[in-house]
């Protein structure tokens, strides 16, 4: 199995636990069954997708650590159960029809189920899990949810190929393959994206300046005083104005591409536009974000609703404070054919000083 031995050495030199213990879920179901009872395999696909959907929707750790841990034993233990559903029940004395009883339920298939490909226990357990790894990727959007949700699928055809091992590799494979395109992605995702904002950050930016055309504007947006408000509202309310202006810059127009160049600064790109045509939608995001209002939370408001929520509170609540951000803005061009586009991003840089000179709240043209 050599798929999943990279991926899982791949993981450990990304330091992500979570897939690491996917991987060897993958490498044990290759060799699992051989000298399986039916039961033992039965339970395998039953305990298998919930672990799977365990490691993925749990915190991300580390394995040298408690957690890591315990999600190994966790995983040790899952195997030492599968092992002890082998023991024959004529060793067990009285216990031997509870343990007759447990094998019945394991396998069970209702009356109707006669064309259910597992054991409606380990069908329900694959479901369960697909469905939570699929309001997964539809809330978080993230690569390796998307590559986690794949490789469920993608052992459950190994489960219902159970007993073809050509049929099962081909499925343990894709599984593994899907684990690893995932996390390939997400860390593309995580070098690229900038994580606060969810925009394309610096990185990103300055690959995709060398692939510009010849014509192209480029701005250099600052927010205004930023620090001064990081410090009197607390960092937490700083990080939800880089989000806004992060929100309402991806939103200029104009075939715009918006990016988080560092700190409170951010860039846009205008492929194929002048000056003058990419002035229009930098002014009007900029009066855009200047009408933003903020209601800062106060410290004493409760961050849940009372618990009786059906009686009437007739005492006026005191309003958070309300303040405005502005932005300021440096709008370059290229205008020359040897120009290179650092050299258009410090015109942009340079216009930004005068805007900020100017009084802030502006944009300059260079």
């Amino acid at each position: 199995m050599v798929l999943p031995t990279f991926g899982a050495v791949l993981c450990l030199w990304f330091r992500k636990s979570n897939p690491v213990f996917c991987f060897l879920i993958s490498m044990a179901l290759f060799y699992f069954g051989d000298d399986a009872s039916l039961t033992q395999i039965a339970a395998g696909y039953m305990l298998i997708p919930i672990f799977w959907m365990i490691f993925t929707i749990s915190e991300e750790r580390g394995i040298l650590n408690p957690t890591g841990f315990s999600k190994g034993l966790s995983l040790l233990s899952c195997g030492l159960i599968i092992a002890t559903l082998g023991y024959p029940a004529n060793d067990l004395g009285i216990f031997a029809n509870l343990w007759i009883d447990l094998h019945y339920a394991i396998q069970w298939r209702p009356s109707w189920g006669g064309w259910m490909p597992l054991p409606a226990p380990a069908l329900g357990s694959f479901a369960l899990a697909t469905l939570v790894l699929t309001v997964k990727v539809i809330r978080k959007h993230r690569p390796m949810d998307l590559g986690y949700l794949g490789g469920l699928v993608a052992l459950f055809g190994a489960a219902l190929k159970h007993g073809e091992p050509s049929a099962s590799l081909i499925f343990i494979s894709l599984a593994s393959l899907l684990l690893v395109l995932g996390l390939f992605q997400e860390s593309h995702r995580m070098a690229f994206l900038d994580e606060l904002t969810s925009i394309p950050g610096r990185r990103a930016l300055l690959a995709d300046m060398k692939k510009l055309g010849r014509h192209y504007s480029l701005a250099m947006v600052d927010i205004d005083f930023f620090k001064k408000f990081n410090d009197t509202h607390g960092h937490d309310v700083g990080d939800q104005v880089l989000r806004m202006v992060s929100s309402r810059l991806s939103q200029t127009g104009g075939g715009s591409r918006a990016y988080r160049y560092g700190g409170e600064e951010f860039t846009l790109l205008f492929p194929g536009k002048s000056i003058d045509e990419a002035l229009d939608y930098l002014e009007d995001v900029r009066e855009r974000i200047q009408d933003t209002i903020f209601v800062i939370r106060g410290t004493d408001r409760p961050q849940k609703k009372p618990s009786n929520s059906k009686k009437k509170i007739t005492r006026k609540r005191p309003e958070g404070k309300q303040t405005k951000v502005t932005i300021s803005i440096g709008l370059s061009e290229r205008t020359d054919k040897q120009e290179e586009p650092s050299d258009v991003m410090k015109k942009a840089d340079r216009a930004l000083y005068k805007a900020k000179d100017k009084g802030r709240n502006c944009v300059i043209t260079k």
